[in-house]
């Protein structure tokens, strides 16, 4: 391994290693310019930088969430997911969990507790293709949606209720990954 002393000329190397830095340019120039006061979004995405899971939020984004706050279908929530699930830091929990936010009547978050809690599974093992993830998460919302009406649980409040219940009956149970 290569140490600081041995670099014969340390400000060359410097100089050819900045000028490589290519860790979220877009964010990386925002927060360098950042003036005046921090904000909670400046640290949040401060936040965001360091753990290297700053979306790029495209209006048509947001139009898109949007419209299916005020018009849902699965089809349209399909579509979302798939998007979600193609930007950088979003995999199948944090998509599900705009998704949760977006339309909490319709769409529940995938989570490793209650995963396991519902299902014969003891662990979530989320696919690598896309396409199965979509699959993974509506088989998942339909088994959800039909264990809240056997137990006449409010669906809004399954994902919370039921992670919580795990919490307690399976508290010194590692969760296992993948």
């Amino acid at each position: 391994m290569k140490k600081l002393e041995d670099l014969s000329d340390l400000q060359k190397a410097f100089i050819t290693a900045d000028a490589e830095y290519k860790y979220q340019r877009q964010l990386t120039k925002k927060l360098d310019n950042h003036k005046g006061d921090f904000s909670e979004m400046t640290l949040l995405e401060i936040a965001l930088w360091k753990t290297n899971r700053y979306p790029t939020i495209t209006q048509g984004l947001l139009d898109d969430i949007n419209d299916l706050r005020k018009c849902y279908t699965e089809e349209k929530a399909r579509n979302l997911l798939r998007v979600l699930l193609n930007l950088k830091g979003f995999d199948l929990p944090m998509a599900s969990t705009v998704l949760r936010f977006a339309v909490p009547n319709e769409l529940q978050i995938i989570d490793q507790r209650v995963y396991r809690f519902i299902t014969e599974n003891d662990c979530l093992k989320i696919p690598y293709n896309i396409e199965r993830k979509i699959d993974l998460y509506f088989e998942y919302i339909e088994q959800l949606k039909n264990i809240c009406g056997q137990h006449n649980i409010p669906f809004f409040k399954a994902d919370r209720g039921l992670y919580q219940l795990d919490k307690i009956h399976n508290k010194d149970i590692r969760l296992k990954t993948s």
